[in-house]
């Protein structure tokens, strides 16, 4: 079934309030397929009219569902909040966004100035480049007279397709995160603290994916597929998600000086992608 795009496009842009809606997420990133759902960025200034945005997502809605608007600031301090619907029997996402923020955290990404929060549903962390890599995927559907997603993308990229400030320190900044979730992490896998050890893992290689991302100039929107994604980069380590699957199913086993020998070479390798020439894994065990 194809979604009429324009009829949910339509009604969320008589909202008081909106400014801006743009199709995001895989569909905007052209890795959709048969059992993906549609992501709508629904972009706001000023006072939002909350009551009306609910009545507007009830009538979109299949089953015309009440309270169905999870208003910002309830899905946590970065996803801004939004609803789940079914429309023509198609999962449909809207997310909330607040342009004035958006251009402050695109300002900071710009600049180098990158964070990350815990955030549920963001099992790595949200860090403030996936407002970039939003802005960066985003098509836009609709937009007022002031063209908001066209500031935005032209501020995203007013120091080239991707910042050298923010490339730099995404580099330096979680290079040194996956470093340091291994040197914690090591001495729990030899001891066969099972858990720890493969947290510690994980937060090792979703640093390692920011990592590459940031040197291939790619943005990354999140921890969803950017594994096996990797392998469609130019700069990256060899048959990466086949060894750390390896690693992870010998984390699992009690194998943790194997799987360590594994996590060891690709902190090495990536090492080497970024011209560090001291080999940092050494340097606390």
């Amino acid at each position: 079934m194809i979604l009429q795009l324009s009829h949910i496009v339509e009604n969320l842009a008589q909202v008081s309030g909106v400014k801006a809606i743009a199709l995001g997420g895989s569909q905007s990133r052209g890795e959709a397929d048969a059992h993906s759902d549609f992501d709508f960025g629904v972009y706001y200034a000023g006072t939002l009219d909350a009551a009306a945005l609910q009545e507007c997502l009830k009538s979109l809605d299949d089953g015309h569902r009440d309270n169905l608007l999870n208003p910002p600031g309830e899905w946590g301090p970065w996803i801004n909040g939004g609803g789940w619907l079914t429309v023509e029997g198609v999962p449909v996402d809207v997310l909330l966004r607040d342009i004035e923020r958006v251009e402050e955290v695109v300002a900071d990404c710009i600049a180098g100035r990158v964070t990350i929060d815990y955030q549920s549903g963001h099992p790595f962390g949200f860090t403030n480049t996936i407002y970039a890599a939003e802005t960066h995927y985003c098509q836009p559907l609709w937009q007022d007279d002031s063209l908001p997603l066209e500031r935005l993308k032209s501020l995203l990229y007013s120091r080239g397709k991707y910042s050298p400030a923010m490339r730099e320190v995404m580099v330096r900044k979680f290079l040194w995160e996956a470093w340091f979730s291994l040197a914690c992490g090591r001495k729990a896998a030899l001891k066969g603290d099972i858990n720890y050890a493969m947290g510690s893992a994980f937060r090792s290689v979703c640093a390692w994916v920011e990592v590459i991302y940031a040197l291939n100039d790619s943005y990354l929107m999140n921890e969803k597929g950017s594994l096996s994604r990797i392998e469609h980069l130019d700069r990256k380590p060899t048959e990466m998600q086949t060894r750390v699957h390896t690693a992870y199913g010998l984390f699992a086993a009690g194998k943790g000086q194997q799987a360590y020998e594994i996590m060891d070479e690709l902190h090495a390798e990536i090492e080497g992608l970024t011209g560090e020439t001291e080999p940092v894994v050494t340097k606390i065990r």
